[in-house]
């Protein structure tokens, strides 16, 4: 996918050699991915890892979810994808993380403007939506700046940590997506 503003920075489909990778970085996030994405805090270990990837692979060939990892020259900085494809009503979701020590440089809004770019594009949706925590304040700003309408908030939609907790609904439509 196109990075051309980010030389350094590539996105790929995610493979099970990345699973000592994807270990790697998750072990290093535990606490930062905890908040938001407890579930992804399993893929410490390689073999869960390893796991997930396959069967990552198998979802996107049947089409249901798309995944890639973004990677910052040869080191795995984080994962993106888009979920609840609907071919029929043009439409997805899409979701993210990076690690930490990758943060603040605008790898995260680089990486979700390529994934839109493809899903605009090659896959011809019109619609792409972005759930977050109520307390995701960088994936707010990011939805913000991407160019994302607030469309609302899904109370107590999310139970996170042992709470509920509410999500922010973004959306963005093809005929308002700005690839640069």
């Amino acid at each position: 996918m196109n990075l051309s503003a980010f030389p350094d920075i590539s996105i790929v489909p995610t493979l099970a050699q990345h699973a000592e990778a994807l270990a790697a970085l998750v072990g290093h996030n535990r606490e930062h991915l905890h908040a938001f994405l407890p579930a992804v805090v399993h893929l410490a270990c390689v073999d869960d890892a390893r796991e997930y990837l396959c069967a990552a692979a198998a979802r996107a060939a049947s089409g249901d979810i798309l995944e890639w990892h973004i990677f910052s020259g040869t080191a795995l900085c984080g994962s993106i994808r888009l979920k609840e494809i609907d071919t029929a009503d043009r439409k997805a979701s899409i979701g993210y993380y990076v690690g930490r020590q990758f943060q603040g440089r605008g790898i995260a809004s680089a990486a979700v403007r390529a994934v839109l770019a493809h899903a605009f594009g090659v896959l011809q949706l019109n619609r792409i939506a972005l759930q977050c925590a109520a307390g995701n304040h960088a994936s707010m700003a990011l939805a913000g700046r991407l160019g994302f309408a607030h469309e609302g908030v899904l109370w107590q939609a999310e139970w996170l940590n042992g709470v509920f907790v509410d999500l922010h609904v973004h959306a963005l439509l093809q005929a308002d997506f700005r690839p640069d």
